[in-house]
């Protein structure tokens, strides 16, 4: 686990001047890789690396890594779970390793079968390949998204990084602000698909490749996640559970490869739970470690509690996230984000993360439950679609209209809030739906909010250019796919990625703190996408799968029957009182002279919350989010 930075010019041989500036752009990934860093540089190009060391921790093992030969050099970020069984087979081959890393095993894996080496790959990484003899650069994106890898193309070359700040301190490229991707990330609250705020800046996709070569550079995909394409209509219960079993299990003891201390994350939720179970029949040893939050309504300690006493788990440790400790915890989130993420659970991320640092360096989680076997409400909301299609768009409107001026409260998943957000997907296209159910508010409030922005820009439909165009692009390939199918679709490839592995990589990677997630497997998600949808929602249980598998495992029946809660704090509450300051402060008219919004709307917004008029606490986070991260990016132009 690790940061990672290059800098290619076909053009030229890099001058001095730029290697020293390629250089202090790796200096800002150091909270990535704390253990020490590594650069190779020839000709035009460098390559720079920190390293946070997992496997193999002696110094032959450290990065840019070349082979023997010396025409290949590797430099990575991230974990090939399954190094153990591609060492064996590569050896088998004839390879020689002059070490027990799993980098060495994933270069004489590209040296031996090329891009085909990738279908092959279990782990999380972005890495870059380089073939001295060819001149030809390669980067790659493990096939989930769990590993961030930002890019940036010139007329001569390209520059690439783990994070946006090490693109960002390189001071002979210059940046501007993309608007219409800010009134995206206002619209989602964060940066989706291969969006930043940078014009020019572009995340890699999952799965995705980018060439880079004398004869110019090109884009690929190795590895695409489409559920429902050959559905398995006649497997059984039985059958499905058993295959779960055997897949959860292996990807569990893979995980749990390490030469490091490791524990696992317990919320007490069920993927949590489920990871904690297989992991302590591999490793009975096994720490647990747990949040417990001030509030009785956001707090699931007790159920964790219940997991780990039912394991039989005795090195458990509980942090206490109180007023206090969320206040301190937001104060570093907003001074240190590298790009705008505006998730209250970052913050729950961050202060578990920074608590457990002190213990171990790895950690166990259970991203991807969730998103691979059907765990959020909206997953319950299809049902609802074809009644709501039908509803008159005045009345929609005047429902919408009348559930907005009426106080909501701050009950976090309340029937006002689930509401709300569930009739803010109608009127929509199929594809439109989904990221209107998950938007920050309506696009109605959007546009008024902004402005500035095209004519029609804020439509609900998905127009080329318009808000949600990319994701009605996004969607086009599960069109005649059945709505789960779809949305699942959707949250895979776009939530999954941008919003909860980036919100874990940051938080965790903020510390030097490995965060590994067994179900984001690719032979487990492929399992899961070939499910008939009646093993995700049945009878109205979503999740259905997993909590068959967690009683088949032993887990408290209060604990696999439970209702998905979501790790996160009260912001909506805190706002009005804890964090009341951090919002005026940030949302102060005068801070909004940019034109990118109203500040008039701005205060409304504000003052309605505070008021108790109308809950506005997500879009209101996303701009305080976003105005911290521009106080500290006073250098991107803001274009007029």
């Amino acid at each position: 686990m690790c940061g990672i930075f290059g800098w290619i010019r076909l053009d030229r041989t890099l001058s001095a001047d730029e290697v020293a500036e390629a250089r202090r752009a790796v200096a800002t990934l150091a909270h990535r890789g704390p253990d020490s860093e590594g650069e190779w540089c020839e000709g035009g190009v460098y390559m720079g690396h920190r390293r946070l060391s997992i496997i193999d921790l002696s110094e032959e093992a450290r990065q840019p890594f070349a082979d023997a030969s010396g025409r290949y050099v590797l430099s990575y970020n991230g974990e090939l779970y399954n190094y153990l069984e591609l060492r064996r087979e590569l050896e088998s081959l004839g390879a020689r390793f002059r070490t027990e890393s799993d980098t060495e095993v994933m270069l004489e894996a590209f040296i031996r079968w090329g891009e085909a080496a990738l279908d092959r790959f279990d782990g999380m990484f972005a890495a870059a390949f380089h073939d001295r003899r060819l001149g030809r650069h390669f980067l790659v994106r493990d096939p989930l998204g769990q590993k961030p890898l930002y890019y940036h193309q010139f007329h001569n070359g390209i520059i690439y990084a783990s994070e946006l700040r090490a693109l960002m301190a390189v001071p002979s490229f210059r940046w501007r602000l993309d608007r219409e991707a800010f009134y995206r990330y206002l619209a989602h609250g964060y940066y989706a698909l291969e969006e930043t705020p940078l014009v020019g800046v572009h995340k890699l996709r999952p799965g995705e490749w980018l060439a880079v070569s004398p004869s110019g550079v090109t884009r690929g995909r190795y590895w695409h996640s489409v559920p429902g394409g050959e559905v398995r209509q006649g497997i059984t219960d039985a059958e499905a559970l058993d295959e779960f079993e055997h897949l959860f299990a292996d990807s569990c003891a893979r995980a749990l490869r390490s030469d490091v201390p490791f524990g696992a994350f317990l919320s007490g939720g069920i993927d949590s739970s489920l990871v904690l179970a297989y992991c302590h029949r591999v490793n009975p040893d096994l720490r647990s470690f747990s949040v417990a939050m001030a509030e009785a309504d956001f707090d699931e300690s007790a159920k964790a509690d219940m997991v780990r006493r039912h394991l039989g788990i005795t090195d458990h440790h509980v942090f206490v996230m109180d007023g206090r400790s969320v206040v301190e915890a937001m104060d570093d989130v907003l001074a240190n984000q590298d790009e705008p993420h505006a998730d209250p659970g970052f913050v729950n991320v961050h202060f578990l993360a920074k608590s457990c640092r002190p213990h171990l360096t790895v950690a166990l989680a259970g991203d991807g439950g969730d998103e691979l076997f059907g765990g959020y409400a909206t997953f319950a909301g299809l049902r609802g679609e074809p009644w709501c299609d039908a509803l008159p768009r005045p009345l929609l409107t005047g429902i919408r209209s009348a559930l907005r001026h009426l106080p909501g409260g701050d009950r976090y998943l309340g029937l006002h809030f689930k509401l709300t957000a569930y009739l803010q997907g109608f009127p929509a296209t199929p594809a439109t739906r989904f990221p209107l159910w998950l938007a920050t508010d309506d696009p109605d409030t959007l546009a008024h909010l902004c402005p500035a922005s095209a004519p029609g820009f804020f439509s609900r439909f998905g127009e080329s250019g318009s808000l949600y165009g990319p994701i009605e692009e996004l969607m086009a390939p599960v069109g005649q796919a059945s709505p789960q199918q779809r949305l699942l679709h959707y949250y895979q490839q776009v939530f999954l990625p941008e919003f909860i592995c980036a919100h874990t990589d940051r938080a965790a990677m903020r510390f030097g703190l490995e965060v590994r997630s067994p179900f984001l497997s690719p032979a487990l998600v492929a399992f899961a996408n070939r499910l008939p949808d009646h093993m995700r929602v049945r009878g109205g249980s979503l999740k259905w799968l997993l909590k068959q598998a967690a009683l088949r495992c032993g887990l408290p029946t209060p604990i696999a029957r439970q209702r998905k809660q979501g790790f996160t704090f009260p912001l909506a509450r805190w706002l009005k009182s804890a964090l009341r300051d951090h919002m005026e402060h940030l949302l102060d008219p005068a801070v909004w002279d940019d034109g990118l919004v109203d500040p008039a709307v701005v205060t409304r917004l504000r003052d309605e919350h505070i008021d108790g008029r109308r809950n506005n606490y997500r879009l209101l986070y996303a701009l305080m989010v976003f105005r911290a991260w521009r106080q500290r990016t006073p250098d991107v132009e803001v274009p007029r």
